[in-house]
């Protein structure tokens, strides 16, 4: 099993890898273009060709391998077939590995999608219930294989395409529980030198990967039959499956990881992630230099409400928060406030009635959030404030009625829990023009 090994490091995070190849693809891409649009055409033939000729047919395995070296889709033999074994195991690294096999021996792969019947008939694509159950898929293929009895199974245990360069993910058991018998298939994929494009790339469509196939003059997909495996009468099905990975991974020089495809789906939406912020940081970067860091989302946009409400508790967060949505920068929406564009008090419009329309519905919900955030603030903060007002008139009438010098009264202030009384006022404006209202007086009783 592979120790320490990231689920990232097998599978491919980018197409291109060094600047050259990056450098190549510039200049090739108007040929690339212009090859694709070519193999589109023969490709309509040579689907044309597929769904007229017999799936069993020798002559059709013969004219499509043909057809698919004039699409620069090279599949190479290794290996012999073993007509013993009725499931075929392979790896999986590209998204046309089962028509890599298909072509060499007609096989049937089971399919979750609804795929319409003439793709499916022509393509091998069986529908055995998978969508329904594992014990379903199970007694269906076993079935097909009683009914058939000549043409294959083909499955890959992976799950997901990987890039085949560091491990294998952890086998799905249900192709062993169809028959004691399987033969292990390892695929290769490999492009020329300056075409060195990976045949797939995390989170990305089975649309790209296809046009690449196209537009790259050739592409070599190597199948190796690797000898049947049989499983002991002492073996569980988990070590059968296991063992038949280790088989492939040792014939391929890599190892078998414990990953499984609910891990390679928690990666892609993490790849996802990471992409979409550095977008976005990217976009903070350019718009930076003119006119300061641009907001970018509702998160950013309520956070920067906030601290200009702070700022200038005169004015209504509702308003503050609109004129955000418009400007997404902090600077701008605060000369706004300097200049007068922006009211202080919310003359709302809304007369507890809800727009037919759809599109106003969001607007209205964010107004009326931001308006009940205002109302219970303010009553927060003349609550907090009244409490922190009274404790310091009390402290001053106590030195004018009790006649204490001066330096026992600043005593007693350093002694205050300050910061009780300034976590419990957030820092209200109310208080500390209070607070300075004492002071002042403090100073002319002195005086």
């Amino acid at each position: 099993m592979a120790e320490n090994l990231q689920i990232d490091e097998i599978l491919n995070q980018k197409r291109i890898g060094d600047v050259i190849t990056k450098a190549f693809a510039i200049f090739f891409f108007p040929l690339g273009l212009i090859l694709l649009i070519i193999r589109c055409f023969i490709g309509v033939h040579a689907f044309l060709i597929a769904c007229l000729l017999r799936k069993s047919n020798r002559i059709r395995s013969i004219v499509m391998r043909f057809m698919c070296c004039v699409l620069g889709i090279v599949v190479r033999k290794f290996g012999e077939r073993d007509e013993s074994a009725q499931v075929l195991v392979s790896n999986h690294i590209s998204i046309l590995d089962h028509l890599a096999i298909d072509l060499i021996s007609p096989c049937f792969l089971p399919s979750i999608w609804d795929i319409p019947t003439v793709i499916r008939w022509c393509f091998g694509y069986v529908d055995l219930g998978a969508s329904r159950g594992r014990s379903e898929l199970v007694q269906n293929a076993k079935k097909l294989l009683a009914e058939t009895r000549g043409q294959p199974i083909l499955a890959f245990p992976e799950g997901e395409i990987t890039n085949g360069k560091r491990a294998l993910l952890k086998f799905s058991t249900w192709a062993f529980e169809i028959s004691d018998v399987v033969q292990p298939i390892s695929i290769t994929v490999s492009r020329p030198v300056p075409w060195n494009f990976s045949v797939s790339r995390i989170a990305a469509s089975w649309l790209a990967d296809l046009v690449l196939f196209f537009a790259i003059p050739a592409t070599f997909i190597n199948v190796e039959y690797l000898p049947k495996l049989t499983r002991n009468e002492d073996e569980s099905i988990d070590e059968f499956a296991l063992r038949t990975a280790q088989t492939i991974a040792t014939h391929l020089k890599i190892e078998v990881s414990n990953f499984e495809p609910r891990d390679v789906a928690e990666a892609t939406k993490r790849w996802k992630r990471d992409q979409f912020e550095r977008r976005n940081q990217a976009g903070n970067s350019l718009s930076s230099g003119s006119s300061g860091n641009r907001l970018q989302n509702d998160r950013q946009l309520d956070e920067c409400a906030m601290r200009i409400k702070q700022s200038h508790p005169s004015f209504h967060l509702s308003l503050i928060r609109e004129d955000l949505q418009k400007t997404r920068n902090q600077a701008a929406t605060i000369t706004n406030l300097k200049l007068g564009k922006i009211p202080k008090d919310l003359n709302p419009n809304l007369d507890g009635k809800i727009n037919l329309d759809p599109s106003s519905w969001k607007s209205i919900f964010s107004s009326r959030k931001w308006q009940m955030i205002e109302e219970n603030r303010s009553k927060y903060l003349q609550k907090d404030g009244a409490f922190v007002a009274t404790y310091l008139y009390d402290l001053y009438h106590s030195y004018v009625n009790r006649n204490y010098d001066f330096e026992n009264f600043v005593e007693q202030l350093v002694n205050i829990d300050w910061e009780k009384i300034i976590r419990r006022s957030v820092f209200s404006g109310k208080c500390l023009i209070d607070l300075l209202k004492i002071i002042i007086k403090i100073r002319k009783g002195v005086e």
